[in-house]
């Protein structure tokens, strides 16, 4: 089992262990918060792009003052939407019976995807790491600027790393001076706290602008969907009556068009009868098929195939680029969604995150220091259980079970 992981996984692998011994190396450098060696932080400060910061801020005070009026927005909108999304999601998980939530977002390939141990959002190695420090860079250089644009001083820069045993989740930061930050205006605070989820939303959707009028034009110009396959099959489904365990589809219900094929697959009600062309071990062949319900989304239909995947080849004059357009789009497409998604999860009312310093500026103000305090603190508690419910839903279940 350890040996199938290390072997799916073998660039994640190579950069732990790397990683790691980086971290052994420099180990005096490095301060450590959390309980190791379980849910650890790593924290190696550095001077890099201080002076950049600051020179920024002088260099363009007006852009980064409006840009702070639209943080200090977007972090206050932000925090509350947030915590009502969390429960909004967690009832829509309830209400459709899903067994399956959320999960971490690395490059790691698990066996049973999110019904696994830990919950993985799985997101090819280079694409994760070229997203991670895009989105890490312009998050972090985001609260350094607009901190020095107000005056507060920034005494370190540096790399972080979330270790779970090893580290494995790389990430940066920028370290404000306390108290200088904490003798701001309350606006100023929630500015310089929301810079990085801004930033993120405002690179995730420039990333999205040209995924969508850049790169998926010059794929469809350049590309065209060969074939569709599948690699396991349940043994729910009617495919096994037919002794069909892999195989490409060629049609389905007469419709040969690849991308249509593909939303129809994915749209499906309970109990179709459907008529899908397959070709495996050498021949295609027409079944027919009921379809059952999905037990991730309720009322949803499957025919029970799983590892689905699309090849793509290059049309007639453009085979010089094989698949770089692909690529780029890809790329493109994970950055974008990255910014956006950990943007927004970086504003969730917890202890760790930008969303916590927002929330907790707000409820000190309103409801004074002390009790200000112990509402953030309750806030996120129910936060932190709505999360592990998300990512474990049969916790939840389990627990309602007991009523």
């Amino acid at each position: 089992m350890v040996l199938e992981f290390i072997q799916n996984n073998m660039s994640f692998v190579i950069f732990t262990l790397a990683l790691t011994l980086f971290l052994i190396i420099k180990r005096k450098n490095l301060q450590l918060s959390g309980p190791f060696p379980f849910l650890y932080m790593l924290m190696f400060r550095t001077s890099l792009g201080l002076k950049k910061m600051d020179r920024w801020s002088k260099k363009h005070p007006k852009v980064f003052l409006y840009l702070a009026y639209l943080s200090a927005f977007i972090g206050v909108v932000g925090v509350i939407a947030s915590f009502i999304f969390m429960f909004w999601q967690l009832g829509f998980i309830v209400e459709n019976e899903m067994t399956s939530g959320g999960g971490l977002v690395l490059p790691i390939k698990t066996e049973n995807g999110l019904d696994s141990a830990v919950p993985v959002f799985y997101v090819p190695f280079w694409y994760w790491i070229i997203a991670l420090f895009i989105l890490a860079t312009v998050h972090e250089f985001a609260h350094g600027v607009i901190g020095e644009r107000f005056g507060v001083k920034i005494k370190s820069s540096g790399f972080a790393f979330l270790g779970i045993l090893a580290p494995i989740m790389p990430a940066a930061f920028v370290e404000p001076d306390e108290k200088s930050l904490k003798s701001k205006p309350r606006w100023q605070q929630i500015a310089v706290f929301g810079a990085g989820s801004t930033s993120n939303f405002l690179f995730g959707f420039l990333f999205l602008a040209l995924a969508v009028f850049v790169t998926a034009p010059f794929v469809d110009k350049t590309m065209t969907i060969g074939e569709i396959s599948f690699s396991d099959v349940d043994n729910k489904s009617g495919l096994v009556d037919y002794g069909i365990t892999s195989g490409s589809i060629i049609s389905f219900n007469g419709e040969y068009d690849k991308l249509e094929i593909l939303g129809d697959v994915r749209n499906l009600s309970v109990n179709e009868t459907i008529f899908l062309e397959v070709l495996s071990n050498g021949e295609a062949n027409t079944y027919e098929i009921q379809t059952f319900e999905n037990p991730t989304f309720k009322g949803k239909g499957m025919i029970g195939i799983s590892g689905l995947s699309t090849s793509y080849g290059n049309k007639a004059g453009y085979e010089f680029l094989g698949k770089s357009p692909l690529y780029a789009q890809e790329l493109l497409t994970y950055i974008w969604f990255l910014n956006i998604a950990i943007g927004f999860m970086n504003l969730l009312p917890l202890w760790i995150t930008d969303g916590g310093q927002i929330a907790r500026s707000l409820l000190e103000k309103y409801f004074g220091k002390k009790s200000g305090f112990k509402v953030y603190n309750f806030i996120s508690f129910i936060s932190l259980i709505i999360i592990i419910f998300t990512l474990y839903p049969s916790l939840l279940f389990k627990l309602l079970g007991l009523f």
